[in-house]
């Protein structure tokens, strides 16, 4: 399938959901952000940060993401958790 389709349709998958109420497309998706990260040692905030440069700020990086996404997964499967 061609990548740009498949671009298209995840946005309006993800819009979708979210209209519904729906948060755990995104946790997906922040949880999905971060494999391609560890491996390459790159992340993208603003800009790019390497591991190798900036290991804190790149860390706090992949912390974040996998937390939020853990957190927007457990919104929709566990709604009272918090």
């Amino acid at each position: 399938m061609n990548p740009r389709i498949l671009n298209y349709i995840g946005f309006a998958v993800l819009a979708i959901s979210t209209v519904l109420g729906f948060q755990s497309l995104w946790g997906i998706l922040f949880l999905y952000w971060t494999i391609p990260n560890f491996y390459s040692g790159h992340a993208f905030l603003l800009s790019e940060v390497s591991r190798a440069h900036d290991p804190i700020l790149f860390w706090l990086i992949q912390i974040a993401w996998v937390s939020i996404g853990i957190m927007l997964l457990l919104s929709d499967f566990l709604p009272g958790w918090a």
